[in-house]
């Protein structure tokens, strides 16, 4: 079921011209996701090609998502879409609730990412899982980029992307949880390859911080 919004996001990537921004797999998300689940809301589905993993193991599956070409392929993969921004998306399911909250790579997008946050939760029911994905600032190609070359590259996707409006690290989401009374798991830290995954490895995790690209700070609502 699609809903037209009101306000969409001013100038959301286009499908056609970057159609794996919206389309990827994300199973380094979906291995945090519980066995057992019966609903989910997923803000920033795009095509819908993540939750429809959990589609098809029965689980109804809500989106929030701005661009109506993305959104309308995520329809035909089983999500229920509502096509807006995040902000106006949530206010439509209020007084819904769900067992899991997918955030992947959107707080970043944001204006006011811990305000969205907050009118998010109360949509996860006490005990539901959230799961939130977001690019790291804390990788040493940022510091290379911004201290060594004096440039903030501008890059279709990844930590660069344009769109990015707020800076984001695992201490940002982890202090916003512990706000928002979320219990914080241990972070998983997703490395681009094998350069990275073995110095992350020789290092015994000490220098996770600064050579993952992706961080997921996932936790659980205490009440």
């Amino acid at each position: 079921m699609i809903a037209n919004g009101s306000q969409k996001l001013k100038n959301p990537p286009s499908l056609q011209e970057t159609p794996e921004y919206f389309g990827h797999l994300r199973s380094d998300v979906l291995a945090h996701v519980p066995d057992a689940l019966s609903s989910a809301l997923s803000i920033g589905c795009g095509q819908g090609r993540t939750e429809r993993e959990l589609v098809e193991k029965g689980c109804r599956v809500v989106g929030i998502e701005p661009s109506q070409e993305a959104a309308s392929r995520a329809s035909l993969n089983g999500i229920d879409v509502i096509v807006d921004t995040a902000e106006n998306g949530v206010k439509k399911l209020q007084g819904q609730q769900f067992d899991c909250l997918i955030l992947s790579d959107v707080l970043e997008h944001l204006v006011d990412p811990e305000a969205t946050l907050a009118q998010c939760l109360p949509l996860l029911r006490p005990g539901g899982r959230i799961i939130i994905s977001i690019p790291n600032f804390r990788h040493y190609s940022v510091f290379h980029a911004l201290f060594l070359k004096g440039v903030v590259p501008d890059r279709d996707a990844g930590i660069f992307d344009r769109t990015h409006l707020r800076i984001t690290t695992r201490k940002l989401v982890e202090r916003w949880y512990g706000t928002h009374l979320i219990t914080a798991s241990p972070p998983d830290y997703q490395f681009s390859g094998r350069l990275e995954r073995g110095l992350a490895t020789l290092c015994f995790g000490l220098m996770n911080e600064f050579l993952a690209r992706q961080v997921i700070v996932s936790g659980t609502k205490t009440r």
